[in-house]
């Protein structure tokens, strides 16, 4: 299969757009049959696994109703004895990877990460690049090379497995690198990405959207006219130079928007609808929302 980036060289964008935005276009009752397909195929896998026959039996069911009618609604807790300890022979396919939830009470869930699910979380972010980065249905305006500043958890978190896939699968350039992420703490990867981005631009973001708020935060409160010897880069004065023209002309303090033309905003968190006015007012776009779970 081509991969996506080679397909928006050709100018068959289109064809992206078929590939990983298509499921906008199928109808519920298509939807269902999808999910209702993949249950049973999933059903079928778990049944050969001991992991599987702990919860639904010897012999797996054979259709969705026989799942509801046999198999019992389960938690965490009754897959802890297989996950917490990351026993791989208990399950119907090896894991490339474990992720883990942000954890309660101290604790973690812990999903194994086949090499299939990896490659369908690189798919489902580069489906959320799309449409972040665009504005009318069918139209693909991410391009091979484009700046993404990517401020989420690395690995064990799946959003740091999100990166990771989305790398393997589509040419974007992230702002720090994916490698240098790995090595920084959050506070680090958030000041570094912004940093770097005062000299190479940046074209998408993707973020958790309290962060966002609070950059804007501090650049409306004049943050962005302190002056530091990174500052002197040719590129970051220019850079400057034109956020001061366009924020002088609005009669405001300096804004994100006013450094950065970015494409598309990616967000998660619960919290993205009581701030997506501002996020809107601070960076120019209108940010898409996705939602983030380790055990989806």
């Amino acid at each position: 299969m081509e991969k996506p980036a080679d397909l928006i060289r050709q100018g068959r964008s289109e064809e992206v757009w078929k590939r990983y935005c298509g499921f906008l276009d199928i109808t519920l009752e298509q939807f269902m049959d999808i999910q209702e397909r993949l249950l049973l195929e999933q059903l079928q896998l778990m049944g050969r696994s001991e992991l599987g026959r702990t919860i639904m039996g010897e012999h797996p069911p054979q259709s969705v109703q026989e799942f509801r009618e046999r198999v019992p609604i389960t938690t965490y807790e009754d897959y802890a004895f297989c996950l917490d300890e990351r026993k791989e022979d208990l399950l119907p396919e090896k894991p490339v990877a474990w992720a883990h939830t942000s954890g309660r009470s101290g604790s973690y869930k812990w999903y194994p990460c086949t090499a299939r699910s990896f490659a369908k979380i690189g798919e489902g972010v580069l489906a959320w690049l799309i449409l972040s980065t665009t504005n009318q249905r069918g139209v693909v305006r991410l391009e091979p090379g484009d700046i993404l500043v990517y401020n989420v958890a690395s690995r064990p978190y799946m959003s740091g497995f999100g990166a990771m896939s989305l790398a393997e699968l589509f040419e974007m350039r992230y702002v720090p690198t994916v490698e240098e992420m790995e090595q920084m703490s959050f506070q680090e990867r958030i000041q570094a990405g912004f940093r770097m981005g005062m000299r190479t631009g940046i074209d998408v973001v993707g973020s958790i959207s309290s962060v966002l708020v609070k950059i804007g935060d501090e650049f409306s409160k004049g943050a962005s006219a302190k002056v530091s010897a990174a500052m002197l880069h040719p590129a970051v004065l220019a850079r400057m130079g034109r956020a001061w023209v366009r924020s002088r002309l609005a009669r405001r303090a300096i804004l994100p928007r006013d450094l950065w033309r970015v494409k598309g905003i990616m967000v998660s968190g619960m919290d993205t609808d009581i701030y997506r006015d501002r996020i809107r007012e601070y960076w120019g776009v209108e940010p898409t929302e996705g939602y983030g779970m380790t055990e989806g």
